[in-house]
């Protein structure tokens, strides 16, 4: 993500929605690069702490306590969404309602970014859910053009020393 703002990829009065923003760093590092950012979370806590952390920098965010999956979303009108814990904890049925959710919202061309637990790691909770290539691609590929899949580091703990994560970059058909 940061690779993509700074080298303009992701213009900086761009309209972004992040999907399931966590305690909201990644939204907050857009605001401050100056992107109209919408951020959704469905845990109330999470969205609380990521308004303070906002605060602390100085800028507006528009947090909301949600569910991807029956938000009622703007049509066409997000350049760019953003999900990097979301998707991995969703069931199939769940990823169809998902994929109409994004398209819905995202402008024609709009760009979205995908980033999710790799099946190549060395993980055994039932959440979140493992993803193979095959269901990245199967699953936005009718909607979607692949730009870019790759796995990449992600988060690593005690236990995980070098997790795989996927990454993936995608752009709404026109």
């Amino acid at each position: 993500m940061v690779n993509l703002v700074f080298n303009e990829k992701i213009p900086n009065s761009s309209k972004i929605l992040e999907i399931g923003c966590g305690i909201g760093s990644e939204s907050t590092f857009l605001a401050v690069r100056g992107m109209n950012v919408t951020a959704m979370d469905i845990s109330e806590s999470a969205i609380q702490t990521a308004t303070k952390i906002a605060d602390l920098y100085g800028v507006k965010v528009h947090w909301k306590v949600g569910n991807i999956l029956t938000v009622d979303l703007l049509e066409n009108h997000y350049d760019v969404i953003t999900d990097q814990g979301c998707f991995h904890h969703l069931s199939n049925d769940e990823r169809e309602i998902y994929v109409k959710q994004v398209n819905k919202a995202l402008k024609p061309g709009g760009m979205l970014l995908i980033r999710g637990f790799s099946d190549k790691m060395k993980y055994t909770a039932p959440q979140p859910r493992l993803l193979t290539s095959d269901d990245l691609i199967n699953t936005f590929h009718d909607k979607f053009v692949l730009e870019k899949l790759e796995r990449v580091l992600s988060f690593s703990t005690e236990t995980r020393h070098k997790p795989l994560g996927w990454f993936s970059i995608w752009y709404k058909r026109e």
